[in-house]
């Protein structure tokens, strides 16, 4: 598992985007340490700066007047840490629009997909560099071609995804993410957890805003693309999503083994972080608990309610 995370500023009235954003990646650590990147647009120019460090280490620079900034933290599982290129945020490129993509999760058809539709070989290892490619296959970013990448791919997954015009669009799959808007501030803020999104922004300028309740979450459903426009505009679109096909069986039945083993171990190795043993991860599995569930409980700090 990885973290996802960013903030759009569509009203020019957050006094610090660095801030928040640093705020945001330091707690999006807990879902993983092995690297740590962000994406903004600087003169008109999609800049992508990322390292094989945790957040914890890193140190943020966000130009002023940036409008958004989108980030990832990651748990490596394909693709080795060491070469940057591997690690998210991944720029591409669809005509004169450039993006920048970031991914939770785990594709286990991304070799089959590249031999499959003929798409160029690539250094990159990391699995989550072929919904890029597929996106860059349909020569433009828009619902039409994030549909089309979404329904190619099988696994765990969502993705953010910004552009150079600072459109944000977040792709829901199974892996988790909530949004919050800040009306009165004119500002989108999302993370995987909620847990997450509060941790961080306990000391940053929405606090007083989060803790009035002067915000609204932004529903986003499995199956669902949602665009922030720079504008602070929603739209949203659906697409083809089998909630148990990603792994070609149903959790509900029982925990078994296959391609989302790499899933559970990430689970159980978070779980240790909190105090809990992999046993009680399998029993709870067992008992008809998806992961995503599980996951969500941990970050909740609700495990030992159930």
């Amino acid at each position: 598992m990885c973290g996802l995370y960013g903030v759009l500023s569509y009203g020019n009235k957050i006094k610090d985007m660095e801030e928040i954003t640093e705020a945001l990646a330091v707690e999006s650590a807990v879902r993983g340490t092995d690297a740590t990147g962000i994406a903004y647009n600087k003169n008109g120019k999609m800049t992508v700066f990322k390292k094989s460090k945790s957040a914890y280490e890193m140190s943020f620079s966000v130009p002023k007047n940036t409008v958004a900034v989108m980030g990832h933290t990651r748990h490596a599982t394909q693709g080795t840490l060491n070469f940057n290129g591997n690690n998210h945020p991944f720029k591409g490129m669809c005509g004169d629009v450039e993006f920048a993509l970031a991914h939770n999760g785990i594709i286990c058809n991304d070799k089959k997909l590249r031999r499959e539709l003929r798409l160029p070989s690539t250094i990159i290892d990391t699995d989550s560099y072929i919904a890029v490619q597929l996106i860059e296959s349909q020569k433009k970013l828009d619902f039409k071609s994030l549909k089309y990448m979404s329904e190619k791919v099988e696994g765990s997954f969502s993705f953010s995804v910004l552009d150079s015009d600072d459109n944000l669009y977040i792709v829901k799959g199974d892996s988790p993410i909530s949004i919050l808007h800040f009306k009165k501030k004119q500002v989108y803020v999302y993370a995987s957890t909620i847990s997450i999104l509060w941790k961080a922004l306990v000391d940053t300028e929405l606090f007083h805003d989060l803790k009035r309740g002067d915000y609204e979450d932004i529903e986003i459903e499995d199956g669902e693309i949602l665009k922030i426009s720079n504008k602070g505009k929603i739209q949203k679109t659906k697409f083809d999503f089998d909630e148990y096909g990603s792994y070609g069986y149903d959790w509900r039945k029982g925990f078994e083994y296959s391609n989302a083993n790499e899933y559970v171990d990430d689970i159980k190795s978070v779980a240790q972080y909190y105090g809990y043993d992999s046993d009680e991860i399998d029993c709870l599995l067992n008992n008809g608990f998806t992961p995503e569930e599980v996951e969500e409980m941990l970050y909740a700090d609700d495990f030992l309610e159930v």
